[in-house]
């Protein structure tokens, strides 16, 4: 475990090579992992293959040899990655200026763009700049909380809080996670570290603090009120999940669905991946989230072994943008080829989970 959050603090510290021109922010540190990334790209390119793989590769020793932490490291994870930047999307810094126009310049995110709102130094080191928000209405209200912040004047604030808030919810879906692991394999403990350590997981969460996790807190959570045959408060927080960003409203015939042989985390999980690929140009890594938190709780292990497998391509699938420093042809084919080449790695994990 030593060598796995050595490694987490120098993915940490890697992650400012991708720290956006525009934005001088802690600039001692910054400038020259700025100057690495935006200016030597095979070596950076070089660099994030080798911490990856030795980060994957640590991730499975700890599993195999069963040396799992307590909640004391897995707060020190998510403190550390509080002060990453985000260093493969820009939507952190969307969610922050959505809320900002709610509380700040009273305007609706939904029918304004923050172009119109130019003058503001955050324009400086934002994309989509001129599209409304794509979220749903529930994560616009949620990141108001965080959001607050804002009255500071303090970006810096801004950010930390969002990140914050995003820990906090990483943190709040282990919990449910443990207990539905617990209650479901009592003798598979592997099942909840493989999901709490995942290198996925916690680079899109606590490194890109993308909101997903917010969506499969609630959904966890609804699952788990299904199980207990609160059935009301299933489908309450289930619509509060859809609320989020849409995609676990798939869920809700599943779960009006109860039989001895049905296996609802499986079909959920396989439900999550399908919907990815209703918008095949918007394959994100960070979508990947939504089926794994369910696949780990599957029954089949072929389908633990094939959604792992994914995860690391789907990490893996950065490579090309890095190397490249941009999303244009040929990275969206590159990507998709490295993250369908990871399937070959499902039977040699499902050795590794049988073991």
């Amino acid at each position: 475990m030593i060598i796995f959050i050595l490694l987490w603090l120098l993915l940490v510290l890697y992650s400012f090579t991708r720290q956006d021109l525009n934005l001088t922010w802690y600039n001692q540190l910054t400038t020259p992992l700025q100057t690495l990334g935006w200016y030597q790209r095979p070596l950076v390119t070089l660099i994030f293959i080798f911490l990856s793989l030795l980060f994957f590769s640590c991730y499975l020793y700890c599993l195999r040899k069963h040396s799992t932490p307590g909640w004391n490291v897995l707060f020190l994870i998510a403190f550390m990655g509080i002060f990453a930047y985000p260093m493969f999307s820009y939507d952190l810094f969307n969610y922050l200026f959505n809320a900002k126009m709610i509380l700040i310049y009273h305007a609706n995110p939904y029918l304004q763009t923050a172009i119109e709102f130019s003058p503001d130094p955050s324009l400086r080191f934002m994309q989509n700049v001129h599209t409304p928000a794509p979220y749903a209405y529930g994560w616009t209200m949620a990141s108001l909380l965080p959001g607050l912040v804002w009255f500071s004047g303090k970006f810096t604030l801004a950010f930390w809080a969002m990140k914050v808030f995003i820990a906090g919810f990483w943190l709040g879906q282990l919990w449910i996670l443990k207990k539905l692991v617990t209650k479901l394999f009592p003798v598979e403990p592997w099942r909840f570290w493989l999901f709490a350590l995942n290198p996925l997981v916690l680079v899109e969460t606590l490194i890109n603090g993308h909101n997903d996790v917010v969506m499969m807190f609630l959904a966890l959570l609804a699952y788990m009120f299904w199980l207990n045959y609160a059935k009301l408060k299933a489908f309450i927080f289930l619509l509060l999940s859809a609320s989020i960003k849409y995609a676990t409203v798939v869920l809700l015939p599943t779960f009006h669905l109860r039989g001895g042989k049905l296996d609802i985390p499986a079909w959920s999980s396989l439900a999550l991946l399908a919907v990815m690929f209703t918008r095949p140009d918007q394959l994100h890594s960070w979508y990947l989230i939504w089926a794994f938190s369910f696949a780990v709780l599957a029954k089949p292990k072929w389908l633990v072994s094939l959604f792992t497998a994914l995860t690391f391509g789907a990490l893996l699938r950065y490579t090309p943008y890095i190397y490249f420093g941009h999303w244009d042809p040929p990275v969206y084919f590159l990507r998709n080829l490295i993250w369908a080449s990871s399937l070959v790695l499902t039977p040699l994990l499902l050795k590794f989970f049988k073991a």
